[in-house]
């Protein structure tokens, strides 16, 4: 009875422990809204999501000749690098380039890359690391272009009947199913699209101007710098209610 009666507090115990690890290691869900631009850098995001067991954002400044050399992503996790000032001389893979603003750097699990400021003013990008709650994929993501670069100015702005779009990519990586990226250019008064729904995750990252975000009935103003994030299958949508023509980074997930 002494033997039975350990062993069932012994296998108790464990359940418990692991229950309680299990806790600890879940990150809350995100919620749907916007995080405004700050200027001392300290804006930062992180949580879980619908698709992502964990989902990081950080404002990172670069000072003229700061480097960092051979930093490597987690094994799983991805990561992507938005710049918003300045310019980065950025190697990933063996490729190097000097990255103007609105730039990005795509770097998949393992990823080794290194960076340096370029010119006399700071860089400041945004970084954001996601884990997907679905099994990685390495070889799709190898398959599907590895690692990469998109400099602003070498993208064509397609106009059109509202302003304009910038695609900088729509590809599987190693964590997503499907990853989508552009840039929407919204002209005075004008709403992007009707609120609409849809199942994949999606930030809105304010480039220029200023716009109005409705979000499953809550309206919030936005401005260059601000991020917004809208879960899975909320009602959204954006409307440029500022003067002149607004921009925006547009990316989805699932």
């Amino acid at each position: 009875m002494r033997n039975g009666s350990l062993l069932l507090i012994i296998i108790l115990s464990a359940a418990l422990f692991g229950a309680a690890t299990d806790v600890v290691a879940q990150l809350p869900a995100l919620p749907s809204g916007v995080i405004k631009w700050d200027a001392s850098h300290k804006n930062s995001l992180k949580g879980s999501t619908t698709f992502f067991e964990n989902f990081e954002m950080d404002v990172l400044a670069a000072k003229p000749n700061d480097n960092r050399k051979d930093a490597t992503v987690s094994a799983d996790h991805e990561e992507l690098v938005i710049l918003k000032e300045g310019n980065l001389d950025m190697t990933i893979g063996g490729e190097r380039r000097v990255l103007g603003p609105g730039s990005i750097a795509f770097i998949l699990p393992k990823g080794k890359y290194s960076y340096a400021v370029s010119g006399n003013t700071a860089a400041i990008f945004y970084r954001l690391k996601f884990k997907s709650k679905s099994p990685l994929d390495e070889q799709r993501g190898k398959t599907n272009g590895e690692s990469f670069m998109v400099d602003w100015k070498d993208l064509e702005m397609k106009k059109n009947e509202r302003g304009g779009r910038r695609d900088f990519f729509n590809r599987p990586t190693s964590t997503c199913q499907k990853y989508e990226m552009h840039v929407t250019t919204l002209n005075e008064g004008l709403p992007s699209h009707p609120p609409h729904t849809h199942a994949e995750e999606e930030i809105i990252l304010m480039i220029s101007g200023n716009g109005t975000m409705e979000i499953a009935g809550k309206y919030y103003n936005t401005a260059p710098g601000d991020l917004v994030f809208v879960a899975s299958n909320e009602l959204h949508g954006i409307k440029n209610t500022g003067k002149g023509q607004c921009e925006y980074f547009a990316f989805q997930w699932k």
